[in-house]
Order: C-alpha cells, then structure tokens, then sequence
C-alpha cells in the first residue's frame, strides 16, 4: 500500500524534472499575445461606439487581463521563463491590468493559500464559515455571506472581499508585517493607473474630436478602458477560484497534522475539464491538481502533468464544466460543520458525505514544495 501511494504521491523525478522544463519562446509568446489583443481591445473600447463594438471590446479585454494574471501567476511562482529577474519583471507588469500588487500576490497566494490550502483560520480564499460561525453573524453579514454563496453573488465575491484585501493595498491586519516592497509595488499599480487614463481620456478626446477639457468624456474612457475590463476579469476570477477548490467532495480541515503533501492536495484541488478552445483562452488553469502538487509547473506544461496524476489514481476530483453543475455545487456548499466534517445548507441539512476524522501519512509542508528553487 505505501509503495503504490509512493508511486501516486510525486511525479517520478524525471517526470518532475520535464514538467518543470520553462520556455523563453512559450512565454513570450503568450505574452506578446495577451499583451497586444489586451492593449488593442482597450483602445477600441474608447474609440469604438459603446453597443456596435465598445462593450466587445471592454469584455474581451477583461478575458484578456485574466490571460495576463495567469500568466503573472506563473511569474511568481518563477516558473514561466527559466531567468528569475525576468520573471519578476513580467509578473510585477502583466499584473497591471488586473490592479495587482505584485509582492502581495506573492505572499498571500505563493506562502498563504499553497501553504495551507482549505485549512480552516488560515487559507482566506473561499473559506466557508460553519454553521455556529454564520448564525453569531450580524444580519447585514449574514445577508452578505448569502449573496457571495449565490449564484449570481459569487461572481462578485473576489473584487469585493478578496482584491481590496490582499491584492492591493498593504495591511498588516491581513499580511502581518507591512514590508517596503509592498508599497513599491503598491506604486507601481497606481502609475499604471494614472498613466493608463490618461492615454485612454486622450484616446477617447480624439476618437470623438472634442478638447481634452470636455471632462464628462473622462469618465466614459476609464470606465470603457479600465473599471468594465476590470470588473469582468474579477468575475472571472472569483468563479475560477471558486471552482478550483470548493465541491461537496472537497473538505476543508481544521488541525491538519498527518498527510501525505501531494495526496493531501489531490484531495482539496480540483481538476475543471473546460472545451478545448475555452481551456487554452485561460491558459490550463484548471488542471489545478496539477498545480497544487508542483506548483513550479509552467502553465503551458501542467496538462501533461495533470494526466499523468489522473492516470495514477481515482483520487482526484474532476468534471466537465457546465452552468447547471456550477450552481449545484454553489446550491450545496454554503457552510461547513467542523464537528460532523461535512457541507450544509442554511437551514442545517447536511448537502455532502462527511469526511474522516484521521489522515495519515507526514504532511511535507514546506517553501521548497511549494517554490520549488525558489530562495
């Protein structure tokens, strides 16, 4: 039994060593492409008349910033191109778009979530509340909770609870210890506000030849350029990290002591199967089994990788996309029971098995699993 587990738990070190194979030509290749149809499409939000191609152009611009936060996220886990300088360098720009702080994307996503991925007092994406929890909540905070838990709400649940708080601006009640970087960082994202409108209110003056003081067109170009791309790449985010690790079969645990790490990550990562066209739009982010257990595995390997974890176990948890399953699983996690280990609705009925108390096995958590060379 433990050699078969072995055999599962980690890619062989050859298979490992190959999935960890960066490019300098895939990366730059995706980015190029993100980067072109997402500062195109900006553009043309601004110049274009709204409904005969403006708003087409807000919203695929917001499908492209989501691109450029993937690829971002890769960045940060230095494992896009094989020159970490360089990476930092594309994840702290193609971060721009999405109004992210790059150094603390790092920290809450690289050292928090991967850390301690659905723990319970630690992990703060998508983490439920228990049923005790939900009911000392005021009627304002319960009404919210609702609404996120929703599924119209859920989409705006990473913009509203979770951007604000870890992604942008610095606060030592979320990230501890306020370092300089952050604020550099924090910098960075607000020079690339500013600049941005004001190419976008230039853009927007000239497309429809007004002076540059005719101020009501200033609100029209940031709102076509920045705030509708912005929104609709945080829908997209939200729903994305909801469904990576949120299903009635995914558990969320209060003391972790005993577990294998890679068997333990098959067990609270799931694994979305999206149409092929769909899957490369958003670069494989939901080969997220994949991810979790070596996460140092570029975005344009983690399929191969993703396949050979699924052919070697039963464990994992995958399902073709669709809107009638997404609302099934938003319809029956809605709270968790710490105490019986399982998912309940509002009203108390339990909505998914329970879970086992004990798990076995040393759980390997560490920075060199989750950074891989990472100083």
């Amino acid at each position: 039994m433990h050699d078969a587990q072995q055999k599962w738990n980690a890619l062989t070190p050859t298979e490992v060593r190959a999935a960890r194979q960066s490019s300098y030509y895939w990366a730059v290749g995706f980015l190029i492409f993100d980067a072109a149809l997402y500062l195109a499409t900006v553009l043309g939000s601004v110049t274009l008349p709204f409904w005969t191609g403006g708003l087409a152009c807000s919203v695929i611009a917001g499908f492209c910033t989501s691109g450029l936060l993937i690829i971002a996220h890769d960045s940060c886990h230095n494992s896009l191109t094989p020159c970490r300088p360089l990476n930092r360098i594309i994840g702290a720009l193609a971060f721009l778009p999405a109004l992210h702080n790059y150094s603390l994307w790092r920290h809450g996503h690289n050292f928090v979530h991967h850390l301690y991925t659905n723990q319970r007092g630690k992990d703060y994406v998508w983490e439920p509340l228990s049923p005790t929890e939900y009911r000392q909540l005021t009627r304002w905070k319960q009404m919210k909770y609702r609404f996120f838990r929703s599924f119209p709400g859920h989409y705006f649940y990473y913009t509203f609870e979770m951007w604000w708080r870890w992604r942008v601006f610095p606060q030592a009640r979320y990230v501890g210890v306020v370092k300089p970087v952050y604020w550099w960082d924090l910098g960075l994202v607000m020079g690339w506000l500013l600049g941005l409108s004001a190419v976008l209110v230039i853009a927007r003056c000239d497309a429809v030849a007004v002076p540059l003081t005719t101020w009501m067109e200033w609100p029209v170009a940031v709102s076509r350029g920045i705030a509708i791309p912005f929104l609709v790449s945080g829908m997209l985010m939200s729903t994305t990290e909801y469904m990576h690790h949120t299903h009635p079969a995914v558990h969320w645990y209060r003391d972790l002591h005993e577990e294998n790490w890679s068997a333990y990550q098959a067990k609270v990562s799931v694994h979305v199967r999206y149409p092929q066209p769909l899957d490369w739009v958003v670069h494989w982010i939901m080969d997220h089994t994949a991810h979790h257990i070596q996460p140092t595995v570029p975005l344009y390997q983690l399929r191969g990788a993703q396949q050979l974890i699924e052919s070697r176990t039963v464990e994992v948890i995958t399902y073709d996309f669709s809107f009638r399953h997404l609302r099934d699983i938003l319809r029956r996690c809605k709270l968790y029971d710490d105490r019986t280990g399982c998912w309940r609705d509002f009203v108390g009925h339990p909505t998914s098995a329970s879970r086992c108390d004990k798990l076995s096995g040393p759980l390997q958590r560490s920075v060199t699993a989750v950074e891989g060379n990472e100083a």
